[in-house]
Formats: C-alpha cells, sequence, structure tokens
C-alpha cells in the first residue's frame, strides 16, 4: 500500500535542501526623529515566516469541498524544515478519495523546479495569475498533481494525492487546480 504521505515528506525533503540560508533574519534598526527630546526607537523584527495555509477561512475551505475536521497543520512534519508551512484536508465524500495539502514556502518557483521530486507540467492560468502545473516524478500512474503559484514573498502549493488504495473518482490536476482557484483570494499575491 502506498504511503499518503511518503509525496509530501519526498517534497519537503528535496525542497529543504534548496532551502537552506533562504530563511535570513532581518536585524533591527534605529527610527531617527525629528525632534531632539523624542529618544530614537529599535524596531526589531524576527525572521521571515511563510504564509501559514491554516489560516484559510473554514468557510472557503467548506466551500470548496474539503472536511474541515480533517484539518491537519504538520501533515508529513511539513513545519520541521525551515520555511515551510502546511494545512491539508481530506475531501467532503463520506470516503473522500483524496486530500489537498496546500504548502507554503520561502523560496521561489524556480528553486522549487530545481527539485528532482517535481516533473514540470504545463503553464497555467488561475484567476489571473500564472501557475506551473506539477506532477510528481516517482509517479508511474496519474495518482495525484499538484500547482504552484508565486507570490511576493515565495511560493503556495496546492498537492492533491490520491488516497490509499481508493479508485480515482476524478481528474487529479482538474480537481487541485478548482481548489487553487477558490482559495486564491485567500492566498498571499
Amino acid at each position: 500500500m502506498r504511503s499518503t504521505g511518503r509525496h509530501l515528506l519526498a517534497a519537503a525533503c528535496a525542497s529543504a535542501l534548496l532551502l537552506t540560508g533562504c530563511a535570513a533574519s532581518t536585524q533591527g534598526s534605529p527610527v531617527a526623529s525629528g525632534n531632539w527630546s523624542t529618544e530614537s526607537t529599535t524596531v526589531a523584527s524576527g525572521p521571515r515566516e511563510p504564509f501559514d495555509p491554516c489560516t484559510i477561512p473554514k468557510s472557503a475551505v467548506t466551500a470548496s469541498g474539503l472536511d474541515v475536521s480533517t484539518e491537519r497543520p504538520d501533515f508529513a512534519g511539513i513545519t520541521t524544515y525551515p520555511g515551510w508551512k502546511g494545512c491539508t484536508w481530506d475531501g467532503t465524500a463520506l470516503n473522500s478519495w483524496y486530500y489537498v495539502a496546500v504548502l507554503s514556502s520561502l523560496e521561489s518557483i524556480d528553486e522549487l523546479l530545481l527539485s528532482p521530486s517535481f516533473v514540470r507540467g504545463a503553464d497555467v492560468s488561475l484567476m489571473g495569475r500564472t501557475a506551473v502545473q506539477l506532477r510528481h516524478a516517482d509517479e508511474l500512474e496519474s495518482l495525484g498533481c499538484a500547482v504552484a503559484l508565486g507570490t511576493g514573498d515565495g511560493l503556495i502549493v496546492l498537492d492533491l494525492q490520491k488516497k490509499g488504495s481508493r479508485d480515482l473518482e476524478g481528474e487529479p490536476c482538474t480537481e487541485v487546480n478548482r481548489h487553487a482557484v477558490d482559495f486564491e483570494p485567500y492566498l498571499p499575491k
């Protein structure tokens, strides 16, 4: 039986190699004041963090056809890799045939495409945003599909995978693109 988390873990492991050194911290800097009697203030900011996909409104998750009660914030240990966050939901059908992981990273799509875990598919436009369709490199069959969207601060990957031994009940790329369109208003630009 195929492990449902294996693909996410493989993608995260390959991507983690690319992430080394990408999540730089920003040091505080003084803010000067024009008034000599006012003290200067130091503004400190911590390391950059990727978008948290679990902040997508539950109403949007439900409207997209996913089951909010199955939310898993750290599916396959994605948060153990610096610069990554994720959230995963199952489809709402009683015996849903798939799950969708929404992954966020500080790396770029170009960096992700250097990973041997993914095979680049066609460029697609989703709600006016350029995106790249991806397949897992180790799949002999079409058991899932991913789509990566660039953001000003990194990327978002929606990864739809068939669950275990369940039969495909739809076309994975069509389904993941539908979820990407539904979630697009809630994703960083």
